[in-house]
C-alpha cells in the first residue's frame, strides 16, 4: 500500500468511534445554514460538501464521548467547529488566491472573492446564533476568542509573507492563532457542555492546543515532502505564496552561511518555482521538513501528557489513537 493510502487509512480507522457521529453531522451541515439566496446555497454547499476529515468536530465528538455528553447541543456545537474553520478556509482562499483545496477548485475560483467572503461571513454569524442558542456564555467567549485570534493570525502571517527573517516565535504564533486555538476550542466546548470542573476544562483546551500545533508542522512539513493526494492542494505552495515555514526557517542554523544568504535572496524577490525548487533541495539536503516532524511528535506527547487527567478507558484511547495517528500523514 502506498504511503498517502496508508496513511489515510491510519486516519479513517482512528475516526471509526464517531463515523456515526460525523456522518449525522454531515447530513445537517449545509441545513443548519440559514440561506437566503442561491449563491449562499452553492457557496456553502461547495465548501461544506468538500469533506476534509472533520477532525474538529471528530475530536468534540469523542471529548463529548469521554465526558458523557449526549445534551441537545451535541450536533450545533460540533458544526460550529466545522462552521468557524470553513469560514475561515473561504476567506484565506481569496487572501491567497487559491484555486485547489482539498483536491477541488476553491470556491472563489468558481463564485469569485466577493461571493467566497460573504458566504464566510454568512457561515461565521450561523455559528456565532448556535453558540448564543446554548445559553451558556463560556462557550460564547471560548469561540469568539478562537475567532479574534484566527483573524490576528492571518494579519501576523500577511505581516510576513516573503520575510526571510521570521523568527521561529512569530511563526508559532501563527500556527496557534491560525490552527491551535479552534482545535483547543474544540475539545473545551465538550467539557463546557458537560459541565466538568475548570481543571478539566484547561486540561482538554491543552490537548487540542497541542494537537492543532502538531497537526499544522505536519502541514508545512508535507508542503515539502508530501503529495497532492494527500496534503489536498498542491506542493511547495507554502513558499509560492510567501509563507516562510519552519522547514525554511530551520535552514537559518542548519545551512552554510552562503546557502542560507541565497534562500534570503530567493524568498525577498518574487518567488517562482525555480527559486522553490532550489530552496526546496536544501530542505532536503538538511533534512529539516524531518525535524519539524520530530516538533510535532514533541507536541502530540505534550497532548497526551494532557488526557491523564481523566480516567483511562476506550473513549480517552479513540483522543490518543486520532492524535498519535495524525502524525503518520508524514511517516
Amino acid at each position: 500500500m502506498a504511503l498517502d493510502a496508508l496513511a489515510k487509512s491510519l486516519i479513517e480507522k482512528a475516526l471509526a468511534p464517531v463515523q456515526k457521529d460525523l456522518g449525522e453531522l454531515n447530513q445537517r451541515l449545509v441545513d443548519f445554514i440559514p440561506t437566503e439566496t442561491v449563491t449562499a446555497r452553492a457557496v456553502a454547499e461547495h465548501v461544506l460538501a468538500a469533506g476534509g476529515k472533520r477532525i474538529r468536530p471528530a475530536l468534540f465528538f469523542m471529548a463529548s464521548d469521554m465526558l458523557g455528553y449526549q445534551g441537545q447541543h451535541k450536533y450545533q456545537i460540533a458544526a460550529v467547529t466545522e462552521f468557524v474553520h470553513a469560514a475561515s478556509l473561504l476567506h484565506d482562499d481569496v487572501i491567497d488566491n487559491s484555486t485547489i483545496r482539498r483536491n477541488r477548485p476553491t470556491a472563489n475560483s468558481i463564485y469569485g472573492g466577493a461571493a467566497s467572503v460573504l458566504v464566510g461571513d454568512l457561515i461565521y454569524s450561523t455559528a456565532s446564533e448556535m453558540m448564543a442558542a446554548t445559553g451558556n456564555m463560556d462557550i460564547v467567549k471560548t469561540f469568539a476568542r478562537a475567532i479574534r485570534l484566527m483573524s490576528d493570525g492571518e494579519l501576523l502571517q500577511l505581516e510576513n509573507l516573503y520575510n526571510a527573517d521570521v523568527s521561529e516565535l512569530t511563526y508559532m504564533n501563527i500556527l496557534e492563532y491560525k490552527t491551535a486555538v479552534l482545535i483547543a476550542a474544540s475539545c473545551q466546548a465538550a467539557g463546557l457542555l458537560a459541565g466538568v470542573s475548570e481543571t478539566q476544562c484547561s486540561a482538554l483546551a491543552s490537548f487540542g492546543h497541542h494537537v492543532g500545533l502538531a497537526f499544522q508542522l505536519i502541514d508545512d512539513a508535507l508542503d515539502y515532502t508530501g503529495s497532492v493526494e494527500i496534503v489536498g492542494k498542491a506542493t511547495h505552495s507554502d513558499l509560492l505564496e510567501g509563507k516562510v515555514t519552519l522547514p525554511v526557517i530551520l535552514l537559518r542554523t542548519a545551512a552554510s552561511s552562503s546557502e542560507w544568504e541565497r534562500v534570503r535572496e530567493l524568498i525577498s524577490q518574487d518567488v517562482d518555482t525555480a527559486a522553490v525548487t532550489e530552496i526546496a533541495a536544501l530542505v532536503d539536503k538538511y533534512d529539516t521538513a524531518n525535524l519539524t516532524v520530530e516538533r510535532a511528535h514533541g507536541f502530540t506527547m505534550k497532548a497526551m501528557a494532557a488526557l491523564h487527567s481523566f480516567p483511562a478507558g476506550p473513549a480517552r484511547d479513540h483522543l490518543e489513537n486520532l492524535a498519535n495517528k495524525l502524525l503518520f500523514r508524514f511517516n
